[in-house]
């Protein structure tokens, strides 16, 4: 077993007999283990490369919604399902920072905005927050109509 792999290994244990000793839910350990696996891409323990950045930014985004879910319920799963949809724009994004290529941030605005119209249909139902998404539709709209000053 490499030195790495023995580290990651040695932090799931640690993390594991914490979780024993304090006699915490176990349904914490799969949500915690997700964060600290995405972390360590995102901190270069696999490598500096911009496909590790892209999967710690996938690993840590799911990781904090599944934490979310288990310290409040499956059922923000009904509003916040979108994150799923987010995630890899968040990987490609950190991995645009790395690399700089100008494919990955194009991918990773795409997806934010149709993340955006997801959320929209998933707060449909509550008013003030249909008024402040559509707001901001508008404003982008505005935005992106307006002519470009070269």
């Amino acid at each position: 077993m490499g030195k790495r792999m023995g580290v990651l290994v040695g932090v799931l244990f640690i993390l594991l007999g914490f979780l024993m000793v304090l006699n915490l839910s176990g349904k914490y350990f799969w949500t915690i283990t997700l964060l600290i696996l995405g972390l360590m891409f995102e901190f270069g323990f696999f490598g500096k490369s911009s496909g590790n950045f892209i999967t710690g930014g996938i690993l840590t985004t799911i990781g904090m919604l599944f934490l979310m879910c288990s310290v409040f319920g499956f059922s923000i799963l009904s509003r916040l399902w979108p994150i799923f949809v987010i995630a890899p724009g968040v990987g490609l994004l950190q991995g645009y920072v790395v690399s700089k290529r100008k494919g990955m941030l194009i991918s990773s605005i795409i997806i934010f905005a149709v993340s955006i119209l997801l959320f929209q249909v998933s707060f449909y139902k509550a008013t003030y927050l249909r008024i402040v998404f559509g707001a901001i539709l508008i404003f982008i709209g505005i935005l992106l109509a307006l002519p470009r000053k070269k």
